[in-house]
C-alpha cells in the first residue's frame, strides 16, 4: 500500500523533470544565439543614422550663420566679398566662427575661393577666379573636421 501512494504522487506531480529543464536551456540557448548573430550588428550601428542627422543640422546651421552673415557684411561693407572670404578662413583650416552653438564644434573649411562658370557646353564646369574679389565666392565646409565628415558647399556672389 505504501509503495501504490508513492507511485501515485510521482504521477501527479508538478513541474519539469530534470530532461524537460536541459532540453528547455538547450533550445533558449540555440535561440539566443540566433537572435544575437542575426541582430548584433543592427543593434550596434543602430545610432549612426541619429549622428549623421544632427551632423548634418550642425552643417547645415554653420552655412546658415554664413549666410546670415554675408548678408549683413553685403549691407554694412564697402568691399563684402573680401571681407567675407577673411571671415571664413582660409582653405584647409579648422574653423569655429560660425559654428553652433557656442563656438565649440569646428569645422574644416575645404574651398574658399573665386570660380567661374564656362559659357558654353554640357556639363557646365567650374573654373579658378584668381580675380580679388571674385564675382562668384565658392565656400565648402566639412563638419565634423576631418577627413570623415559631411560637406556642404555654397556659392555666395556679389
Amino acid at each position: 500500500m505504501h509503495c501504490k501512494r508513492f507511485r501515485n504522487r510521482i504521477k501527479d506531480s508538478r513541474g519539469f523533470t530534470l530532461i524537460e529543464v536541459i532540453i528547455s536551456l538547450i533550445v533558449a540557448s540555440i535561440l539566443g544565439v540566433m537572435l544575437v548573430s542575426f541582430m548584433g550588428s543592427a543593434v550596434m550601428q543602430s545610432g549612426n543614422p541619429v549622428l549623421l542627422a544632427q551632423n548634418g543640422a550642425f552643417l547645415n546651421q554653420i552655412m546658415e550663420n554664413m549666410t546670415s552673415d554675408y548678408k549683413y557684411i553685403l549691407s554694412t561693407d564697402g568691399s563684402p566679398m573680401a571681407t567675407f572670404m577673411t571671415h571664413v578662413g582660409a582653405e584647409g583650416t579648422s574653423q569655429n566662427r560660425y559654428s553652433v552653438p557656442d563656438g565649440s564644434r569646428p569645422y574644416t573649411i575645404v574651398d574658399n575661393h573665386g570660380i567661374t562658370f564656362a559659357a558654353s557646353g554640357s556639363p557646365v564646369t567650374e573654373t579658378p577666379d584668381s580675380s580679388i574679389p571674385p564675382k562668384i565666392l565658392k565656400v565648402t565646409i566639412r563638419y565634423p573636421a576631418g577627413a570623415g565628415g559631411m560637406t556642404l558647399t555654397a556659392l555666395f556672389t556679389n
